[in-house]
C-alpha cells in the first residue's frame, strides 16, 4: 500500500544555506535525511560481487557505488574524495531540490535527475557520477528502483558485466527514464477516462480534481523537459568516458525523451480542455435551470394577476356570489397553466 504523505512546506531549503560559502556541504531537503547505507558493486568479464560498505575496485575490475541516505555526511565525503568528486558537486547532492541537469568535469559526469515515487518511498533526488571505470548513485532513500540493473550484473550473459561503465551509467538513466515513460502511460489513461466522465457525467467529478489531473502533469513535464537537451549534449560532446555504443544507446533514451516532451505538452492541453468542457457544461446545467425557473416564474405570472384581481375589495366581483364560483376560477387558472405550457412546449422552449 503507498503511504500517506502529508503536505510538507518547501521553502526551507534554500533558508538552511543562507550566507554559507560555495560548496558548504549541508543536508537542505525535506525533514531528517535517512540512515546512510552504502553498498559496493564489484564486477569485471563474467564476474560480479556485491560488497557492504565502501570497497576500492581491483586494477582489472569496474565498480558501482550505491549511496541511498544522506544523513552521514563525513561517509559520503569520504567516498566522494577518492573519485576526485568536487565540493560544488557534493553540494548540489545534499540540496535535494536541484532540477534535472548535466555537468562536465574534466575527471567525472556529474547528472543530477528524479526518481519517482515508488510504494515505499517518495519522489527523490538521484545524484549520478560516472568517471574511469566508476559510477556513483546517491538517492535520499533506499529503494528497488535499480534492482533490475543489479539482476543484469549479475547475469553472466548479460553484456552489463563486460561492457564499460558508461554502458552501466546509461543503464541506471534508462531506468529512470522507463519510470517516466510508464508514469506519462497512467497520466494518459487517467485523463482519458478524466475526459469521458466530463463528456459523459459531468456531475461526477470537479474542478479540483481535473486541476490536481493538471499538477500531476505539470510536475512530470517539469521533470522531463530538462532531459532531452542533457541527452543531447551527452551524445554531441566529446568525453573520455562515453564511448561509441554508450552514445547509440543514449541515443534511444532522448528518442523517449523527445516522446516524453511531446506527451506532457498534448496532456496538458488536453486537460486544460477538458477544464473547458467541465466549465461549458456547468453553464449548459445554469442555463438549463434558470430556462425551468423563468418558465415556472412566467406561468405564474398570470396566475398571480388573476388571484389579486379576486383578492380587491369591491362589493361587487363576478361569480363570487354563485356556489361554483371559486371551482370556476380554480379551472381558469388551470386552463391558463396548461395553455401556456402546450405553448412553451410547440416553441421547443420546454
Amino acid at each position: 500500500m503507498k503511504p500517506h504523505h502529508t503536505h510538507q512546506p518547501h521553502h526551507t531549503s534554500h533558508k538552511r544555506k543562507e550566507g554559507l560559502a560555495a560548496g558548504s556541504l549541508v543536508f537542505a531537503g525535506e525533514g531528517q535525511p535517512e540512515t546512510t547505507k552504502i553498498r559496493t558493486h564489484l564486477y569485471s568479464e563474467e564476474s560480479y560481487q556485491m560488497v557492504d560498505g565502501f570497497v576500492l575496485p581491483a586494477e582489472n575490475q569496474r565498480c558501482w557505488i550505491q549511496i541511498s541516505g544522506l544523513s552521514s555526511i563525513m561517509s559520503i565525503v569520504e567516498v566522494a574524495k577518492a573519485f576526485s568528486l568536487s565540493n560544488l558537486s557534493l553540494e548540489d547532492v545534499f540540496s535535494t531540490d536541484q532540477r534535472i541537469k548535466l555537468d562536465s568535469y574534466e575527471q567525472y559526469l556529474a547528472v543530477t535527475l528524479r526518481i519517482l515515487a515508488t510504494a515505499t518511498t517518495k519522489d527523490q533526488q538521484l545524484s549520478l557520477f560516472l568517471g574511469n571505470n566508476w559510477v556513483l548513485s546517491i538517492t535520499e532513500y533506499a529503494s528497488d528502483v535499480f534492482l533490475p540493473a543489479i539482476r543484469q550484473l549479475e547475469d553472466s550473459q548479460a553484456k552489463l558485466q563486460g561492457g564499460a561503465s558508461s554502458i552501466l551509467f546509461h543503464t541506471l538513466v534508462d531506468r529512470v527514464v522507463d519510470q517516466y515513460l510508464v508514469r506519462a502511460d497512467e497520466l494518459e489513461n487517467e485523463t482519458d477516462e478524466l475526459e469521458q466522465l466530463v463528456i459523459t457525467a459531468p456531475n461526477d467529478t470537479d474542478a479540483p480534481a481535473i486541476h490536481r489531473q493538471k499538477a500531476k502533469i505539470l510536475t512530470l513535464r517539469r521533470m522531463t523537459s530538462p532531459l532531452k537537451d542533457i541527452l543531447a549534449t551527452l551524445i554531441r560532446v566529446e568525453h573520455p568516458f562515453l564511448d561509441k555504443n554508450t552514445k547509440i544507446l543514449l541515443t534511444d533514451i532522448q528518442d523517449h525523451a523527445l516522446w516524453l516532451a511531446e506527451e506532457c505538452e498534448m496532456l496538458r492541453e488536453t486537460v486544460s480542455s477538458i477544464m473547458e468542457v467541465y466549465l461549458s457544461s456547468l453553464d449548459t446545467k445554469m442555463n438549463s435551470i434558470m430556462k425551468v425557473l423563468t418558465i415556472i416564474s412566467t406561468i405564474f405570472i398570470p396566475l398571480t394577476f388573476l388571484t389579486g384581481l379576486y383578492g380587491m375589495n369591491f362589493s361587487y366581483i363576478p361569480l363570487a356570489n354563485y356556489r361554483w364560483g371559486f371551482y370556476g376560477m380554480l379551472v381558469c387558472c388551470m386552463l391558463v397553466v396548461f395553455g401556456m405550457a402546450y405553448y412553451f412546449w410547440r416553441k421547443q422552449w420546454w
